[in-house]
């Protein structure tokens, strides 16, 4: 269904994840948002520490947030979880039902993703899962695109 002419919705079902990356957290008051950035820079130097990834073209950034901080992960997704680097965190997200969108444009987003899936939740009655991760997968390759960023947004849904 599209929503407007940038963004399509589907509902997807997705089998859990195995994920292995490096998590940072941010108080949304007085927190420091340029650990994210930091986060993001190490990840990248130390991805070849990641064994049994999945794909190496993509990365994902699960989130989760209360009303006081919220907590961002840069992973990569692997098929085992035998052997977790140091300092790095390895977890499953387990198989869910997720609304998925695509934005593919100008950086600070044009059309939010977000904004978008609520949309659609409220059109067909659909209920947001609180306890759920939100899932942003981004390519490598679109990595560094001077004012433009890409990335498939997956809302878990009840």
């Amino acid at each position: 269904m599209t929503i407007s002419s940038a963004h399509v919705v589907n509902v997807v079902d997705l089998p859990e994840m195995l994920m292995i990356g490096l998590p940072v957290n941010v108080a949304f008051k007085h927190g420091d948002f340029g650990k994210i950035g930091r986060n993001k820079e190490e990840f990248d130097r130390r991805l070849v520490e990641i064994p049994n990834a999945v794909n190496r073209e993509e990365y994902y950034a699960p989130w989760f947030h209360c009303e006081v901080m919220f907590t961002y992960f840069y992973c990569l997704q692997v098929s085992s979880l035998e052997r977790i680097p140091e300092g790095m965190m390895g977890f499953s997200i387990p198989a869910r039902r997720y609304l998925r969108t695509e934005y593919d444009g100008p950086h600070p987003i044009g059309s939010d993703p977000y904004e978008v899936l609520k949309q659609y939740r409220e059109k067909h009655g659909i209920n947001h899962s609180k306890d759920a991760m939100i899932l942003e997968k981004y390519k490598f390759a679109n990595d560094g695109r001077e004012g433009k960023i890409a990335i498939t947004v997956f809302g878990p849904v009840e």
